[in-house]
C-alpha cells in the first residue's frame, strides 16, 4: 500500500499580510461582485478579524452583525463604513478606467465647453 505523504499545515500569515489580503479581496469584490456577495465577503473578513470583538467595536451584537453581513443581509453604508473602520480600512472611490470626468469637476466643465 502506498504511503500517504505528510503535508504540513500552512504557516499562519502575519497580521500585516492578513490585512493586505483582506483589503485586496474586498477591492476585488467591490469591483466585480453583486451587492449580496460583497456583504457576504465583508462578513467573512469580519469573522476572520475577530467576530464578536469586532461587533463590540461597531456597537452591534454578534448576531446582528452576522445577520447584516450574511448573503441575504443588506448593510447600510453607515454600518459597512463603521465595520471597515474597526478593521483598519476605509472605503475610497476612484474613477473607473475609460469613464469621463465628473460633471461638476473643472475638467468636466472644460470637456462640456469644448463640445458645445
Amino acid at each position: 500500500m502506498a504511503r500517504k505523504k505528510k503535508t504540513r499545515p500552512p504557516a499562519p500569515m502575519p497580521p500585516q499580510a492578513r490585512h493586505e489580503f483582506a483589503v485586496a479581496y474586498l477591492n476585488v469584490m467591490l469591483e466585480d461582485a453583486a451587492p449580496e456577495e460583497l456583504a457576504a465577503a465583508l462578513g467573512r473578513i469580519a469573522q476572520a478579524s475577530g467576530g464578536a470583538k469586532l461587533a463590540e467595536k461597531v456597537e452591534l451584537s454578534a448576531d446582528s452583525l452576522y445577520r447584516t453581513l450574511c448573503r441575504r443581509g443588506n448593510p447600510e453604508l453607515r454600518s459597512a463604513t463603521a465595520l471597515l473602520k474597526a478593521m483598519g480600512m476605509r472605503l475610497v472611490l476612484q474613477p473607473a478606467m475609460g469613464h469621463g470626468t465628473c460633471v461638476g469637476s473643472p475638467a468636466g466643465k472644460a470637456e462640456r465647453d469644448s463640445h458645445g
